[in-house]
């Protein structure tokens, strides 16, 4: 008969047992097969047997939860006395604790779940690159504060958004560089008594290093809150985009794909850009993770607790699960819908956009002062207003009245490409300078694939390694 209390036995042990039979076994099983190997280094007695017992574990299902014993690590270690017998379980327990164990495991399982999401990154960043280049010479309306700014390329804008998710992809490595370090060996907070070398247990369980210090690697939650943080900014990042292509879907400058939209009930005229809502439920719970995250850290004591060890791994898992559907979700709106130029359009029709255009022709031309350039194109625009009339319908009159000038320059500054073509600094909208960047921008998106790619083979290698072990 349990033990347990019924409240308790359902709300915390059932709940925990249950998570980690599910997805952290395989996480355990090798914990402590590492563990057990440092062991038989020492030639501690009967540690070279329980690495062989913990390998005939590996084919077992664990038994559901019972209430016999408390959590997956005593299931396991029950498994063992009755295949090995206690001598061999034993060895095993000798020097280790649940407190290095299960942050072992814990940042272990969190390192594929980041993994999973920078795969899932690293896919939109290449549909936005795709995007940007067959967008290169897209002419779009660009806004500040709301309103019409300048004429830019839809090319350009797709370029400075995987620039954007680019940083959140160096953001969620660092922080998976912060969670792939091995706490095994800490024991309860002091170390192990015994001198396993806890490098080498890091470089079995595929780790890329150990935390150093042994109080540190069973105290800090810092691993977990960084993490989340990282996907608490990505999430804002995608809430931009996904903000700007609804207001696009709007005015009909972005048409979702018929596979991923939905009508109404009622009103049969309705294309619903749907998948673009449910992103945005998604990335508004990615947003809030930080702060729980915070608040599970949030003025507890500098030591093992369940508040930043247990109680953060679950909350961790769904973030990452919830990061890889807002990803997916994204990809797939750019894969299934199509922009259509003629409505990216809207505010490039009157020409005011270019005004700033006709200042800097009449300052670089050295017709006027900046000062005074500037004051004659808005004299100029309160004119034409005043008479119905738009920057578009300005006539050679016009110009020569307004600005002093009427030159075949001041007119070319009307026309839209013109303002592309003269921004050809690093980064800007100019055809040749967009090319530049988009090589740069695939250079870097192949290299951090190259690097993600290293870091799961390294894990893989690691993880077959511990499973062959004898």
């Amino acid at each position: 008969m349990s033990p347990w209390n019924t409240t308790y036995r359902r709300r915390v042990l059932m709940r925990h047992y249950r998570f980690a039979r599910e997805r952290l076994v395989p996480h355990f099983l090798d914990a402590l097969s590492a563990y057990a190997k440092g062991l038989a280094a020492l030639r501690v007695p009967h540690a070279a047997e329980a690495v062989k017992a913990l390998q005939l574990l590996r084919p077992l299902p664990l038994p559901a939860f019972s209430g016999l014993v408390e959590d997956v690590f005593f299931a396991i270690d029950l498994q063992l006395n009755e295949t090995a017998g206690a001598e061999v379980a034993g060895a095993l327990r000798r020097g280790l604790s649940r407190n290095d164990l299960d942050l072992t495991v814990f940042r272990a399982y969190a390192r594929d779940q980041a993994l999973a999401v920078m795969g899932d990154l690293l896919r939109l960043r290449q549909r936005v690159l795709v995007l940007a280049e067959a967008h290169r010479d897209t002419l779009m309306t660009a806004y500040t504060h709301h309103q019409p700014a300048q004429p830019s390329s839809l090319g350009h804008y797709l370029a400075a958004f995987e620039n954007l998710l680019s940083r959140d992809f160096r953001r969620l490595r660092a922080a998976l560089d912060t969670t792939d370090r091995s706490p095994l060996g800490a024991s309860s907070l002091a170390g192990s008594p015994y001198p396993v070398d806890r490098e080498a247990l890091a470089r079995w369980l595929g780790f890329g290093g150990v935390v150093e210090h042994t109080y540190d690697a069973i105290a800090a939650g810092d691993w977990a809150l960084e993490l989340a943080q990282a996907l608490a900014g990505l999430g804002a990042s995608l809430s931009r985009l996904v903000r700007d292509l609804l207001a696009w879907a709007e005015t009909g400058a972005f048409r979702v794909g018929e596979r991923v939209a939905q009508g109404s009930s009622i009103m049969p005229q309705k294309h619903n850009p749907v998948i673009l809502e449910h992103a945005r439920v998604y990335v508004a719970e990615l947003i809030s993770g930080a702060s729980l995250m915070t608040q599970l850290n949030h003025s507890t004591a500098f030591g093992d607790l369940n508040d930043h060890s247990t109680g953060v791994l679950e909350p961790l898992d769904r973030l990452c699960e919830v990061a890889e559907g807002a990803l997916e979700l994204m990809r797939v709106a750019l894969e299934e819908s199509e922009f259509r130029p003629e409505g990216l359009l809207k505010g490039l029709e009157d020409r005011a956009v270019l005004a700033s255009e006709l200042v800097d022709v009449l300052v670089a031309g050295g017709y006027l002062p900046l000062g005074e350039a500037y004051r004659r194109v808005k004299n100029l625009l309160g004119a034409l207003a005043a008479e119905g009339r738009t920057l578009a319908q300005a006539t050679p009159a016009d110009l020569q009245a307004h600005l002093g000038y009427d030159t075949p320059e001041l007119q070319a500054a009307l026309e839209p490409r013109r303002f592309l073509e003269r921004r050809r600094v690093m980064g800007g909208v100019a055809p040749q300078a967009q090319d530049q960047h988009l090589r740069l921008a695939r250079r870097r998106l192949a290299q951090d694939r190259q690097e993600t790619q290293a870091v799961r083979n390294r894990v893989r290698l690691a993880r077959q390694l511990m499973a062959e072990v004898e």
